[in-house]
């Protein structure tokens, strides 16, 4: 039986909670959260007896072999190497880092420990996201012409007074948060580096960014443009990928593209797999780590790249690995 606990007990941690709580062969024994409130309703949630601490601290050595991260961005590194050091697997909500630093210190502790850590960018554990990555990265489609990026949410109403609009918990807002999703993307799937980036951003009245627009160059010279509204009413996303033989889109997280003037899904009959089931695969089996922590790096860099262009109001070269 595979002993699994949860720090962070807010709308994503409970998510968690449940997955796990339905798996065979696993027992959710553990709950940590500082806010009283959240934590008892999560453990409601459980139809077992659970351990329920407010200090994650508390659960680490209470005999688990694994932890999910789910608490505020900020608090991400600290608890990961706090896992790490007592010895169990790590899986963590995305974003990791926006410091280089942390996330060398994140990679090195995981390879002393030899444990399994993985992030939980979903698109990377969607099929037929999977299936363009494959393709793209395939050359068989030619080299990739151009791509565009666009995602809009409320970002607004439903955090006001939360931790998400606290710049010091959350750097970078929207942007770091959120739209990290599809810099992750692109960057993945076509597997090109990020060269430099010219970026704008407003905060929309709030402490930080909540609408992010402008271009950017991957190797080969392939352009980027980008358009990240976090002030808008309802959540849409698109991504296109155009490669010299054909055209990729990602419609609100799900892979298509166009095959005999008609656009289809891809990858239909290959099984999804969340971030939580692989992670639970990954300890007892091995396999590919769809999210490794040395696969924040791209867009790590074109986050802080981002960052700095809109602070200095001009194009700024992103660091080289």
């Amino acid at each position: 039986m595979l002993k699994v606990g949860i720090i962070g007990c807010g709308a994503l941690g409970r998510v968690h909670a449940e997955r796990f709580t339905r798996m065979a062969g696993v027992k959710l024994a553990a709950l940590a959260e500082p806010n009283r409130a959240n934590l008892e309703a999560t453990v409601r949630m459980i139809p077992h007896t659970i351990e329920a601490r407010t200090d994650y601290r508390e659960i680490l050595d209470s005999g688990l072999d694994a932890v999910c991260i789910a608490s505020p961005d900020a608090m991400h590194v600290p608890q990961v190497l706090d896992a790490l050091a007592a010895n169990l697997h790590v899986l963590c909500e995305k974003p990791l880092t926006a410091d280089p630093y942390e996330l060398e210190a994140v990679i090195a502790s995981r390879d002393e420990t030899g444990k399994v850590v993985s992030l939980t960018y979903p698109r990377r554990y969607d099929a037929g996201i999977r299936a363009m990555e494959r393709e793209i990265k395939s050359g068989k489609w030619g080299r990739v012409l151009q791509v565009t990026m666009y995602n809009a949410e409320d970002w607004i109403t439903p955090n006001r007074g939360t931790w998400r609009h606290d710049p010091k918990i959350c750097p970078g807002g929207f942007f770091y948060d959120a739209s990290g999703h599809q810099i992750d993307t692109i960057l993945w799937v076509t597997g090109l580096a990020p060269i430099r980036v010219f970026a704008r951003m407003s905060n929309r009245g709030m402490p930080s960014p909540m609408a992010a627009w402008g271009t950017s160059l991957l190797e080969g010279g392939v352009p980027v443009t980008f358009a990240f509204e976090g002030a808008a009413h309802t959540w849409r996303e698109q991504i296109n990928i155009h490669c010299e033989l054909m055209d990729f889109t990602i419609l609100n997280g799900k892979a298509f593209w166009l095959g005999e003037g008609e656009i289809e899904p891809m990858a239909l009959g290959e099984p999804d797999e969340h971030a939580d089931h692989a992670f639970v695969r990954l300890i007892r089996e091995g396999g590919r780590n769809w999210a490794a922590p040395e696969d924040v790096w791209p867009v790590l860099r074109f986050t802080r790249a981002a960052l700095d262009s809109a602070a200095f109001g001009r194009d700024v070269e992103i660091e080289k690995e």
